[in-house]
């Protein structure tokens, strides 16, 4: 499902017009990705859980050439379904 179809079917389901749906989510998923950069973790009910983790620097082997390469640390976004999300799926 596109971000398209997703803001007509939440429309159709609440009787709200397009822009509103399309307003609420843009504020929704931007207040997530501001607690996810603030390295705090954003639970939302029978849905699951988003967590942003530091990942440390490593080394690792290049897989062509073979030489051994410094990674430098990141941040990365973790996921982890609910019980009940991952009920639906099965």
């Amino acid at each position: 499902m596109d971000n398209k179809t997703l803001i007509e079917n939440i429309a159709s389901e609440c009787g709200n017009t397009k822009e509103d749906v399309q307003n609420l989510l843009n504020t929704a998923f931007g207040l997530i990705a501001d607690a996810l950069v603030e390295m705090d973790t954003v639970v939302i009910p029978t849905f699951g859980q988003f967590e942003s983790k530091k990942r440390k620097e490593r080394i690792t082997n290049h897989p062509a050439s073979g030489r051994r390469l410094l990674v430098p640390p990141k941040i990365v976004v973790g996921f982890k379904p609910s019980a009940i999300l991952k009920g639906k799926v099965k």
